[in-house]
């Protein structure tokens, strides 16, 4: 802070005595002054984030946008850079196509690297704040599956590591690449529990552990002892999220379940039936409408309470799989 605040003082000090200032607008640079512009600043921020190639892939999108919405204020010292410069910028992201949703994205990203700057001392405040994000009223999702389409499901395939990753979405409310993803450590068969990954807090990971609910833990402890391999799904362990979304399209489309397309506002279409469509019905019978904040709201409940709903969860009915029920 002390670096920025030497920095601005001197520039203030300059143009109001009248000595020539640099006008940073005509300086393309990645730092001038001693302190970094927006796009020397965010170039160095995400080549220290963590995450996959998809997920650095999008920063760097949301990033290039805001860059885009500043111009040549891009290359301006952080420290020019104050909160009357950016009113019209979910606007602009809006007019390029983007929902509420990924506006709040795109807020965040930035807002996240202004608070990095800020804590090195190039800028005082970030000019983003929290009160900045957008709230999407009737955000596009996919519908919610019925028990008897997701026992359809179920019955529409013999392959077990998608049966396995199905129960996973619906009884334990796993996200799709998360239920491809896990080792039988963990799962817990003497305490009847399973560690999930949960989101990202602050960078590392916010773990969370639900109970089985019975129809679950029958099926993989008759997996268990089936198999050979660490991971649960081996099959599919290490697939990329777009590769399983494939699979599961595939796995739609041969069951005979009637799907439409919807149309999202950048004019992708996309099947209203999708591996979050379990998500949802497990938020349904767990009494929480819709996906955002589903993990605050499950540990917010007490460890009897969260055993007692997943227990309530209704009872699917499956066709056996021959190899699973082998003595």
């Amino acid at each position: 802070k002390q670096a920025a605040l030497a920095v601005a003082q001197d520039w203030e000090h300059k143009a109001r005595n009248g000595i020539p200032v640099e006008n940073p607008s005509t300086t393309p640079a990645s730092v001038i002054d001693g302190i970094p512009t927006f796009r020397g600043f965010s170039d160095t921020w995400m080549h220290g984030l963590g995450g996959d190639d998809d997920y650095r892939a999008k920063m760097n999108g949301y990033m290039r946008n805001i860059g885009r919405f500043l111009g040549p204020k891009a290359d301006w010292p952080l420290y020019h850079l104050h909160r009357s410069h950016f009113p019209g910028l979910a606007p602009f992201l809006s007019e390029m196509g983007y929902s509420p949703t990924t506006v709040t994205l795109h807020l965040k990203a930035f807002r996240a690297m202004c608070l990095v700057a800020e804590r090195k001392g190039f800028i005082l405040a970030s000019p983003i704040l929290s009160a900045d994000y957008l709230h999407n009223p009737t955000p596009i999702r996919p519908k919610e599956l019925t028990i008897p389409q997701i026992e359809h499901l179920l019955d529409s395939t013999a392959v077990i590591d998608w049966r396995t990753m199905i129960l996973l979405g619906f009884y334990c409310g796993m996200d799709l690449v998360e239920s491809g993803n896990h080792s039988w450590v963990n799962m817990n068969f003497p305490q009847k529990t399973i560690i999930c990954a949960g989101s990202l807090r602050n960078g590392e990971p916010a773990t969370m552990t639900l109970p089985m609910h019975p129809v679950l833990e029958a099926h993989l402890a008759a997996v268990r002892s089936a198999s050979d391999s660490e991971f649960v799904t081996p099959k599919l362990h290490g697939m990329t999220d777009c590769g399983l979304r494939e699979q599961f399209r595939v796995l739609v489309e041969r069951s005979g379940l009637k799907t439409s397309f919807n149309e999202s506002r950048l004019k992708k279409r996309y099947l209203d039936i999708q591996f979050s469509s379990l998500k949802l019905a497990f938020a349904l019978h767990m009494d929480y409408e819709g996906l955002f904040r589903l993990a605050r709201f499950l540990r917010g409940m007490s460890a009897e309470e969260l055993q007692d709903k997943i227990a309530k969860l209704p009872t699917l009915k499956l066709r056996p799989l021959p190899l699973l029920n082998h003595p």
